[in-house]
């Protein structure tokens, strides 16, 4: 395999990006007070503790939330590679390509995987050599499209710019630069044999052990970041029921009631308007508590149409303060029996809806 690596491979590469977030962040958070535009205008010792708290809560999201995405963005990384490497050993290379000065067909040196940082596709681009030894060589992707370099462009002008190379005594390698139109000149000089050694970095196993969770440590930022969170949670409510105090204030005021209570409510005032044998039946348990109610009209001058709607009125009435509502449906009327639903409301973003919708009809 060319490109995909061991999962460990990725797991460095994982967790040296968390290390890289996470040392920038407390870079930010200890060099706060020392920033030009706060100098002399905050107290050190209040904005060093602020500085800290901030930095604190900054790292414990910051690190959790690493670890969370952790698994879930290595194997994205190895399934990219894993796709690499089938496109790069199944790419086929195009064929009867002739050399772009002498028309010699060439032949195929090399390949590379052509990376893009962008959405585009990756492409295997695949390198042509002439048997004549012409430059420039040619190159083409796996689709049959040539491959064109962008020329490099005068920063001053932008006019593009000629180019030249110098070998010094075979230590190094001059690129020159000029631009043809306003005669800049830009020079790039790179070392022969010369690699670039990284400083050794002392802390990084410290601070590996610091932002990469695991273990206890993981656990314990987690029950941290719950208790916060919850904490948030309460404050929201706080605040909201600050806000829609009337609102709040009016559902408590709200009288829950109870089956029996509801129907001590309700059975008087229906035998006081001639509306008798009133009962309920079986509830419906489901998502809302819903139960059906019949009762017996006593009036024989009072029917169909006429004997619905006073019932109705009676009901919404004495329910108007309760938790109760009759439903939308209404109420039926048959041979002199009088049938309906009434709905319970439990949740208190339900009872808000109710007393909301409650406002709404008085002013209107």
């Amino acid at each position: 395999m060319k490109y995909l690596k061991s999962k460990q491979h990725y797991i460095d590469q994982y967790d040296r990006l968390t290390i890289e977030d996470c040392r920038r962040r407390e870079n930010f958070h200890n060099n706060f007070e020392s920033q030009e535009k706060y100098k002399g205008k905050v107290n050190k010792k209040l904005n060093r503790a602020v500085s800290d708290m901030a930095l604190h809560y900054d790292l414990l999201y910051t690190t959790i939330t690493r670890q969370e995405n952790k698994e879930q963005r290595i194997q994205e990384w190895i399934n990219d590679d894993a796709l690499k490497d089938e496109l790069y050993e199944n790419a086929e290379s195009p064929k009867g390509i002739r050399c772009l000065k002498c028309q010699s067909f060439v032949t195929e040196s090399s390949k590379i995987l052509y990376d893009h940082f962008d959405d585009s596709e990756d492409k295997v681009l695949f390198m042509y050599d002439c048997p004549k030894e012409c430059l420039p060589r040619s190159a083409f992707f796996n689709n049959g499209e040539e491959y064109k370099s962008k020329p490099s462009l005068c920063s001053k002008c932008n006019s593009e710019l000629e180019r030249s190379h110098d070998r010094v005594e075979g230590k190094k390698i001059i690129t020159t630069d000029t631009c043809p139109e306003c005669n800049h000149v830009e020079v790039d000089e790179m070392e022969l044999g010369v690699s670039r050694q990284e400083k050794p970095d002392l802390d990084y196993e410290k601070d590996r052990e610091r932002f990469c969770l695991s273990g206890k440590k993981l656990q314990d930022n987690l029950e941290e970041k719950m208790q916060l969170d919850q904490i948030g949670e309460f404050m929201d409510k706080w605040k909201e029921k600050e806000k829609y105090k009337d609102e709040y204030d009016a559902v408590d005021n709200l009288k829950k009631l109870t089956i029996v209570a509801l129907e001590e409510l309700l059975i008087p005032l229906c035998e006081k308007a001639k509306y008798v044998k009133f009962q309920f039946g079986t509830p419906d348990m489901g998502k809302d508590l819903i139960i059906p109610f019949t009762a017996h009209e006593a009036n024989p001058d009072r029917i169909d149409r006429a004997s619905s709607h006073d019932l109705q009125k009676i009901i919404k009435k004495a329910l108007g303060d309760t938790n109760w509502r009759l439903m939308s449906d209404g109420i039926s009327y048959r041979m002199g029996i009088l049938s309906g639903r009434l709905r319970a409301y439990e949740k208190e973003e339900d009872l808000l809806k109710l007393v909301g919708n409650k406002k709404k009809n008085e002013k209107i």
